[in-house]
């Protein structure tokens, strides 16, 4: 027990300074909330240089996902298991939110005109025709140049398959070296800024309480107390439950392992920036294979939003009861689905969640105006959303991991290290 305890509280424990910056943060936040705000650009510093990389680190990670495969069998495999886990558990997600809403009723008491509606950009109605052909690039450089992850995600399938198909193995051995150098540079940038996301987490954290100090709890506490319930127990309920039943991991150790993303998911509410801190540590505290870890996460952290399915069924529950709008259950089936659906189309709808929320509300025809009110405290709720779509992105990969080890061992062959 002795020499655990020494290992968590070492200097050079990224997690355990996180969570002491995000403690510092809101105590530093609220003493000095003018100061603070000012010096948030630090932290955005930092987010900007994770994000700038996360474009060439997905093309490459994908690429040698696929192309360093010897044949479609064991990767096709791990796409199917992953893919169910992720519809599967979105559905939960959304059930969950739904769920809770109607048991905890948390619009009682709200009066509408007690807030302030904040303009929400107009934007198209979802069609599965344009979250498809959004999918896929007319300009690679475009692409690029604009970070569009999703559909450099699917450049990268389109180049690792033509990577596996190439006959001539001098040549195709050349290219995945040439991609392999070029990550594994990639990955020591990372490292590096890594280190430095305690400092992160101060700045970040300290500005969200700088803007908004308690009131957030004297007003829609209802409502976000039901979110971040519908996180807790989903994390619980759903992930650990997996976990425990697929690998063993029980919750305590779950949550211990999984500290370093969680806090700075928390503090950051960007699933993008925490590609690579989840991939280090799967790899590392999970013993996750390299082409698991670096395929599972690169998908999901664009086609999971657990945390963002949870939102939708909580805010269409809380508008049906602040106006009285019966949901029958063919509704609320209704809503699970389209609710997974727009959840998992971040990539093919230019905006935020808010933006994605507006369109849920609109193609259910609830009134907009509570959508407007949600983007005043919207931090808080992107802090839960991120949080829940990395720690589903996490679970899921080591559960495709623990399958493909027992598929493994099955065949009597070794799981693939990389």
């Amino acid at each position: 027990m002795a020499k655990t305890k020494k290992s968590i509280f070492r200097l050079d424990n990224t997690a355990f300074w996180s969570f002491i910056m995000m403690i510092l943060g809101a105590i530093l936040g609220l003493l000095f909330p003018e100061t603070m705000g000012k010096l948030k650009f630090i932290g955005d510093i930092w987010i900007d240089c994770i994000q700038m990389m996360l474009i060439p680190l997905v093309l490459c990670i994908v690429t040698l996902a696929i192309g360093s495969q010897e044949d479609m069998k064991t990767l096709g495999r791990v796409a199917v298991r992953i893919t169910i886990y992720y519809v599967l558990t979105t559905l939960a997600a959304v059930a969950i939110g739904l769920g809770l809403a109607f048991l905890l009723k948390p619009a009682s008491g709200v009066v509408l005109s007690d807030y302030e509606i904040t303009e929400i950009a107009q934007t198209t109605s979802f069609t599965v025709e344009a979250f498809v052909t959004g999918l896929f690039s007319s300009n690679i450089f475009a692409s690029f140049s604009e970070g569009n992850l999703l559909q450099t995600m699917v450049i990268a399938i389109l180049l690792g398959i033509a990577v596996m198909r190439v006959k001539n193995q001098e040549t195709k051995l050349r290219f995945i070296n040439a991609i392999e150098s070029f990550n594994d540079v990639i990955n020591e940038f990372l490292r590096m800024l890594i280190k430095l996301a305690p400092v992160a987490v101060l700045f970040l954290i300290s500005d969200s309480f700088s803007k908004y100090g308690f009131s957030i709890f004297s007003s829609m506490v209802g409502l976000i107390g039901t979110f971040w319930l519908s996180i807790l127990v989903n994390t619980l309920v759903v992930y650990c439950t997996i976990l425990w039943v697929v690998s063993g991991i029980n919750p305590v150790q779950f949550i211990k392992d999984t500290a370093e993303v969680w806090t700075f998911a928390i503090a950051s509410c960007s699933g993008a920036a925490c590609i690579p801190l989840s991939i280090k540590n799967v790899k590392e505290k999970f013993q996750v294979p390299d082409h698991i870890a670096d395929f599972c996460l690169t998908i999901g952290g664009q086609l999971n939003s657990h945390g963002t399915a949870l939102m939708y069924g909580c805010v269409l529950v809380f508008i049906s009861q602040m106006y009285n709008i019966p949901l029958s259950l063919g509704t609320m089936v209704q809503i699970i689905l389209v609710g997974s659906l727009i959840s998992a189309s971040g990539g093919g709808i230019p905006g935020s969640g808010i933006v994605k929320l507006s369109i849920l509300v609109s193609t259910f025809g609830f009134p907009a105006e509570i959508v407007g009110i949600i983007a005043g405290f919207y931090r808080f709720f992107d802090m839960g959303t991120t949080t829940g779509n990395v720690l589903g992105d996490v679970a899921g990969t080591v559960t495709v991991a623990k399958l493909e080890e027992r598929t493994a061992k099955k065949r009597g062959i070794p799981l693939q290290a990389g």
